[in-house]
């Protein structure tokens, strides 16, 4: 344990010693090289990303819309739920299947 002491002792008598302004200029440069390289670095990214979001809007408008329902099927629906099919068996025999 000692001679692991007496090493750390002398690795720090031996390091260099800098004063905290030089610490405080490395810092300040180091964030302002980091600060201009990710604000290019996000128009770079943000570039690829609109021209996708582009090309999909207009994909998504030039779909069709959905196919409008035929009318005549809406009609005979509307009549079938309103229909008493007890007392009218006569006119739900009279109505084609495929309308069923």
């Amino acid at each position: 344990m000692k001679d692991d002491e007496k090493e750390k002792k002398l690795i720090s008598l031996l390091a260099v010693r800098r004063p905290e302004a030089f610490w405080q200029r490395q810092r300040n440069a180091i964030t302002g090289a980091a600060a201009q390289s990710r604000g290019s670095s996000r128009a770079w990214l943000l570039a690829p990303a609109a021209a996708a979001a582009a090309v999909l809007v207009v994909f998504l408008a030039r779909l069709p819309g959905p196919a409008p329902a035929p009318e005549t099927q809406i009609v005979s629906t509307a009549f079938l739920e309103h229909l008493d099919l007890l007392d009218d068996m006569d006119v739900l025999e009279a109505v084609p299947e495929n309308e069923l």
